[in-house]
């Protein structure tokens, strides 16, 4: 038997590990939902979520379409995390690129992640026009080349994912600005790609799947998870205990330091939003766009023809220290923008940090704390941590329902 001891709880008064810090724009968009009530009873259920942002949100859809049924325990409230300070720009690349990503794990097991991914983007579109949401939208993606030494790696990229399937158009010099509104070495496309508002997106789903018996419970902090013969013992800092046959980890970059194996590294980011623009799309397509340096700037549109604006990463050393570069690093970004697109009409409405995970091979973990362990990790990373989710959110329903899934073992510890 194995024990996850949270300690104080990661997220709690005694403890808070802030994981963004600013005003995301999803929270002022939406407004808070009317809050879960805390868990008041000892119960029984067959799995138990612990996290309610939007990983633990897509684990308990998946369980429940399966007819598993789950219960959602969240220490503050729903989305409140790192869900409510995503850009959410819904991409099946990966940070680390195809075939960089091969030459570490191998070109099979690589080629695999991505279609993984890929796959991914289609599956949360039919999520959600199954739960109702409207606010997905699909949308290409382009990747420049920052620099021309870039370029080669570019071409090769773009050359190795079409010829496993992930259409991918390379163009060079003037040719790029059909996608672009500014000059560049070169730049590939890929009409495989999204952005939606992750917060909106979780109590959607959240809604949908409490209508269909899963229970959600708020400012329920877990202190411990004990594996206990042919089951797990959830005890939270209540008093109450959850008794169930599987427990899945959601609880995303709160994580860090319950993991089996350190294999996870922190960083900060920055975003901003601009404030409603008047005058028409800024580029075409609304295209989700991104470079090739790193840390990489990213844009994309939102609603009233708004554009986020998000990058200029650095590690993570404390909440304090990230969130006193908030503005600095903001008006780094604008200036970012404005060297590319000096006529943009352009300005910081809401501005946030958040951290980040991110591993060596650029790869999720989504495993049991050991080979026999009923504690499942649903930990996405990096640039793409949604579509990871989703690969999650479908790995462990198999395995709970003893299915093998082809993906599962991508993403072990031990890989």
């Amino acid at each position: 038997m194995s024990t996850i001891d949270l300690g104080r709880p990661v997220g709690s008064e005694e403890k808070r590990y802030d994981l963004y810090g600013g005003v995301p724009f999803w929270l002022v968009r939406n407004g808070i939902e009317p809050p879960h009530a805390p868990l008041t009873e000892d119960i029984n259920v067959e799995v138990a979520v612990v996290g309610g942002g939007i990983t633990g949100a897509l684990c308990a859809h998946h369980l429940s379409e399966a007819g598993i049924g789950c219960v959602v325990l969240d220490a503050h409230g729903a989305g409140l995390g790192s869900t409510c300070a995503s850009t959410a720009l819904l991409q099946y690349e990966i940070d680390t690129p195809l075939h960089e990503l091969a030459e570490l794990v191998g070109t099979n097991n690589a080629v695999r992640s991505y279609r993984a991914c890929w796959d991914a983007i289609d599956e949360l579109q039919a999520i959600a026009k199954r739960v109702g949401h409207r606010g997905l939208e699909r949308r290409p993606s382009v990747q420049y080349a920052s620099r021309h030494r870039h370029v080669g790696d570019l071409r090769k990229e773009a050359m190795m994912r079409s010829a496993h399937g992930m259409l991918t158009t390379f163009e060079q010099g003037s040719a790029c600005r059909a996608w672009l509104p500014f000059d560049v070495p070169a730049a590939l496309r890929t009409d495989q790609a999204a952005e939606m508002d992750a917060w909106r997106f979780t109590h959607d789903l959240q809604r949908h799947d409490r209508e269909r018996g899963v229970r959600m419970f708020e400012r329920t902090p877990v202190l411990s998870v004990e594996e206990n013969g042919g089951g797990v013992l959830l005890r939270t800092k209540g008093g109450f205990r959850v008794q169930a046959k599987y427990c899945v980890l959601a609880t995303g970059y709160e994580a860090h330091g319950t993991l089996p194996k350190d294999v996870v590294r922190l960083h900060s980011t920055y975003a901003f939003i601009s404030g409603p623009r008047k005058a028409q799309q800024a580029w075409p397509e609304r295209a989700l766009i991104w470079e090739t340096a790193r840390p990489y700037l990213y844009l994309r549109t939102a609603p009233d023809e708004r554009i986020i604006v998000g990058g200029r990463d650095v590690p993570f050393r404390a909440p304090a220290m990230r969130d006193a570069l908030l503005d600095l690093k903001c008006e780094a970004l604008l200036k970012d923008v404005r060297r590319l697109m000096p006529d943009l009409d352009l300005d910081r409405e809401f501005s946030w940090c958040g951290t980040f995970g991110s591993t060596k091979d650029g790869l999720p973990y989504i495993d049991r704390a050991s080979k026999r362990s009923r504690i499942w990790f649903a930990l996405g990373m990096g640039g793409n941590g949604i579509t990871f989710s989703v690969v999650a959110a479908g790995i462990i329903r198999d395995s709970i329902l003893g299915v093998r899934n082809p993906n599962a073992s991508l993403f072990r510890f031990d890989r």
